[in-house]
């Protein structure tokens, strides 16, 4: 704009002075002519020059723009995967592994011995770690609990039992290692050794039973709780070329397990080693597992007595008689998934999808509680079911 009104401003002074200073000026209009068109070559150069200018700015910023996006989806790719590592590897592992991987590719061997050395990361992670507790837990009934769902909600269910247990082993400061069909083993003490690894089992091991507890008394359905745990010294690590598997192997955790298959149900289950880490934490009573495990012959077991669980009689749970096998099923299967609605939603890789979202929310779906829900009850057991809503 000020080249043209510059140019302009030339033209018209000139065409206006010049013929009263100097009339005699010959061929005034063709110099005219010609400043006009080079002024107009100029500002044109100008105009193109600026619109090049322009483009390429925007451009710039276009790229610009593209690469913080493209940036930041590494950045979520990048998280994503840590994230998925770590749902398969603890933490501590995965950091190592990472490190290895970094350095074999920092320092290039030949090609044999990055064939002979590439697939051995089991031979790399394995640890020795002492003064351990193992918990094993079994879901007693599940059997009965499987004939009585269908498939779609039997997953279902074990997705929000399984969810929950992650949640109370992160509170008590327990890793879970693995989940066998309906048994749920988990470890305390490692990888940083965890004074209180026997409290923390065994502190999760009558959550674990209060929470299946409230589950039956809820929806009448008959499971419950089998809990083991013992105390000693182990092996753990990654083991597998292709596939990795972190696990934990020796005798404790072989005892461990019988100590879960020689419980109660409705009881946790302790060896006399985890008991004298527990420094009279909690009361126990004698166990007697040897007359249900023919392993533990010969060794002192335990029973811990809950300090928040009242002692209260048995009660059977039970559907009226003129309900159908059919409705039998479908009412189980009804009150139990109804039931798990109030518990914390748990969506498997949840995390990945929403990097800010690192927590279970809640669920907010509410519902109208109908007839098919209650279980009837009589007065005489009214006074003793202090945590349930009845009407």
């Amino acid at each position: 704009m000020v080249g043209i009104g510059t140019s302009v401003s030339h033209v018209i002074i000139i065409s206006v002075y010049v013929p009263v200073t100097r009339p005699e000026t010959p061929d005034l209009a063709v110099q005219l002519v010609a400043n006009a068109v080079l002024f107009a070559c100029v500002n044109a150069v100008g105009v193109f020059h600026l619109y090049r200018t322009e483009k390429d700015l925007r451009i710039s910023n276009q790229k610009r723009e593209e690469f913080s996006a493209i940036r930041s989806q590494k950045e979520i790719k990048k998280y994503q995967q840590e994230q998925l590592l770590l749902s398969v590897l603890p933490r501590y592992i995965a950091v190592e592994l990472k490190t290895e991987v970094i350095s074999r590719l920092s320092n290039p061997k030949s090609d044999d011995e990055n064939k002979s050395t590439s697939n051995n990361f089991h031979s790399l992670y394995v640890r020795q770690h002492r003064d351990v507790s193992i918990l094993y837990a079994d879901i007693v009934g599940f059997t009965k609990l499987a004939s009585t769902c269908t498939p779609e909600e039997l997953v279902a269910v074990l997705n929000k039992l399984f969810g929950r247990f992650d949640d109370i082993a992160k509170r008590n400061g327990c890793l879970r290692i693995k989940i066998l069909g309906d048994c749920y083993y988990c470890v305390s003490g490692l990888p940083d050794p965890i004074p209180t690894h026997a409290k923390n089992c065994v502190k999760m091991g009558l959550d674990m039973c209060t929470a299946i507890s409230n589950l039956r008394e809820a929806t009448g359905v008959q499971i419950n709780m089998r809990v083991g745990v013992h105390t000693g010294n182990v092996l753990c690590g990654v083991i597998g070329l292709q596939k990795w598997q972190y696990d934990v192997w020796s005798d404790d955790v072989t005892l461990a397990n019988h100590m879960e298959s020689g419980g109660l149900p409705g009881r946790v289950h302790i060896t006399e080693e985890t008991l004298q880490h527990l420094d009279g934490a909690y009361e126990v009573e004698d166990g007697d597992g040897g007359s249900r495990d023919h392993l533990l012959k010969g060794r002192k077991t335990y029973l811990v007595i809950d300090p928040k669980k009242p002692h209260r009689p048995p009660r059977r749970h039970g559907l009226p008689s003129h309900l159908t096998p059919g409705e039998n099923r479908q009412r189980a299967s009804l009150r139990m998934s109804q039931y798990l609605q109030s518990w914390k939603s748990v969506n498997p890789f949840e995390g990945l999808s929403n990097p800010e979202a690192r927590r279970p929310k809640k669920s907010t779906t509410e519902r109208p509680v109908s007839q098919d829900d209650c279980l009837v009850i009589d007065n005489s057991v009214r006074g003793s079911l202090d945590t349930l809503d009845i009407k």
